[in-house]
């Protein structure tokens, strides 16, 4: 038998490969070990189960936030044992991140209050999520009974329900604020009461949100969850600020190192001349000799660039012979570098804490505030003391 005729015949016709693959499924051929014909067997992926959608979220969890909870636990129990009469236990569940929009999907049906709170100074808002056991659980202890909350079918919690417990949430909210201190000062303010999740659109539902769960229960309380939602743009200014050299010192010779570095660097400098609009027929005509007119006077100063930064203003002219450019004033480049260490020296000479500088730092990185702008707001320091301190060649 030739070479190509042994080929041919140790070729699979399709009968006998689907005879085989059949045999393999129903277990009729032993399989080794390290045999894939396992795979064959495949499990139905549900891409719209929110579990699943829940794993391809690719985002650094806020460490801190674990820490955040611990303490806050035991804070709530204080806060409802004495809203309830009655002890209440306090379990930490967990802090999960997932989107918005799977996660209220829990709540549909459901007659819960979606308190709506800002963290200052981060920008957006957060929610705190109550369930109807809790709910009427004190509405019923703060109307003089045993706490024991009976749930009304297909009613929504009124508008005297809410008005009394206005006090127990802003009670809850101090607690998440003082649960903040030792990591980070955050200001809690409550912002108003939603009551539907369908009328919710304080968060997107495709927004990513850390998620912290908090268990109560008690002797006449049901197990009920208390949800804070944070939606991650919120907080990721706080992944710097909180973590573990957050608040540090600089180093004294910081500066002077970096001055001595930087001038050892090259740097690529542009002067623009000006700028001219002109037609895509204008452009096609254009010959050798042709002159383009530019918007900028001879007479005004033009822009003098380093790295594509607008740095100097200066004056087109010649030197030896060559073009050249004239610098006529420079901008103020250093401001961020000058408020960092105007910072550091403010905390030194104690009149903020490191806590209050992180704070003014956030502020200033994502509201765009200066520094001491953020520092005179909160009503910290006067603005007289804070330049005194830092004295008059501190520009701010």
């Amino acid at each position: 038998m030739s070479e190509g005729e042994e080929q041919v015949s140790s070729t699979l016709d399709q009968n006998q490969i689907d005879t085989l693959i059949r045999a393999l499924a129903d277990g009729q051929i032993p399989m080794r070990e390290d045999s894939l014909a396992h795979l064959t067997k495949v499990q139905t992926l549900d891409l719209s189960d929110a579990t699943w959608s829940q794993d391809r979220i690719i985002r650094r969890r806020l460490p801190v936030l674990d820490h955040v909870f611990e303490r806050l636990g035991p804070s709530l129990q204080i806060t409802l044992t004495k809203s309830l009469r009655s002890p209440v236990r306090t379990e930490n569940v967990s802090v999960e991140l997932q989107k918005f929009g799977d996660f209220k999907r829990q709540f549909e049906g459901q007659t819960c209050l979606f308190e709506v709170m800002r963290l200052d100074p981060l920008r957006g808002y957060g929610l705190l999520i109550l369930g109807p056991q809790v709910l009427y659980s004190i509405v019923d202890a703060l109307m003089g009974g045993l706490g024991i909350g009976e749930l009304p079918e297909s009613r929504e919690i009124s508008d005297i329900e809410v008005s009394l417990l206005y006090k127990f949430y802003g009670d809850i909210l101090r607690d998440y604020e003082n649960a903040w201190k030792p990591w980070f000062p955050l200001r809690c303010e409550h912002i108003r009461s939603e009551r539907s999740n369908q009328s919710l659109s304080t968060i997107d539902d495709e927004e990513v949100c850390h998620i912290g769960t908090l268990r109560v229960s008690g002797d006449v309380l049901p197990a009920s969850p208390f949800n804070f939602v944070m939606p991650y743009t919120q907080l990721e200014p706080l992944l710097e600020a909180t973590s573990a050299r957050a608040g540090d010192e600089i180093d004294p010779n910081w500066r002077v190192n970096l001055e001595r570095n930087m001038s050892d660097i090259y740097a690529g400098m542009s002067a623009d001349l000006g700028q001219a609009n002109i037609s895509a027929s204008t452009v096609r005509t254009l010959a050798e000799g042709d002159v383009i007119q530019l918007e900028k006077r001879i007479e005004e100063p033009i822009e003098v660039k380093v790295e594509n930064q607008q740095v100097f203003h200066g004056r087109i002219g010649r030197s030896r012979n060559q073009y050249a450019v004239r610098i006529t004033d420079r901008r103020e480049i250093e401001r961020q570098l000058v408020d960092r260490t105007a910072g550091q020296t403010l905390v030194r000479k104690g009149l903020i804490t490191h806590e209050q500088l992180s704070v003014a730092q956030v502020d200033e990185k994502i509201n765009r505030r200066p520094l001491l702008d953020s520092i005179v707001a909160r009503g910290w320091v006067e603005r007289r003391v804070l330049e005194a301190a830092l004295g008059q060649s501190t520009p701010v």
